[in-house]
């Protein structure tokens, strides 16, 4: 669980936008997938997002966030940043590049600002759920919320 303010906690604070952290129980003893994420906080999976940290073949990196219950679609999400192909990003860049470890990677208080891209499947609802910036702790936010927070872009990634 959460202890003291995560980065995207505290961006949330200093800059205004609205939205609800909520602790889910998850095992301490071994990571936990999203969709067990889900089940554990009685989430619809539909409405619980992943964020993936990826890597252009030109070496940028993006955001993807993408349900739990799907899989991201890595050619639609390489037309998107323009790009031939891409892949998740090494797990020593992805934790360097954002401050969050894996499992806990928040779209939200990343070190560096990187390019970001929302499933388009997260205008079906008023609220979706984006990992608060550690294991256990979800936000609860409108899609155009972490659209603006993000400056991203909603498009049809999974």
């Amino acid at each position: 669980m959460a202890r003291g303010e995560t980065a995207a906690q505290r961006f949330l604070r200093l800059n205004g936008y609205k939205g609800t952290f909520r602790e889910v129980p998850v095992p301490n003893d071994r990571k936990t997938s999203a969709l067990e994420m889900a089940e554990a906080g009685g989430l619809d999976p539909a409405r619980l997002f992943k964020t993936l940290i990826v890597e252009a073949d030109d070496g940028k990196l993006a955001v993807a966030i993408v349900p739990a219950s799907r899989d991201l679609d890595r050619k639609a999400l390489a037309r998107e940043i323009g790009a031939k192909r891409i892949d998740l990003a090494a797990k020593e860049k992805a934790v360097k590049t954002t401050g969050y470890q894996m499992g806990a990677c928040s779209p939200l208080g990343q070190k560096k600002k990187l390019p970001t891209f929302l499933d388009a499947s997260a205008d079906a609802f008023e609220t979706i759920y984006v990992s608060g910036g550690a294991f256990g702790l979800e936000l609860e936010i409108a899609p155009g919320e972490l659209l603006k927070a993000t400056e991203g872009r909603l498009a049809p990634i999974a």
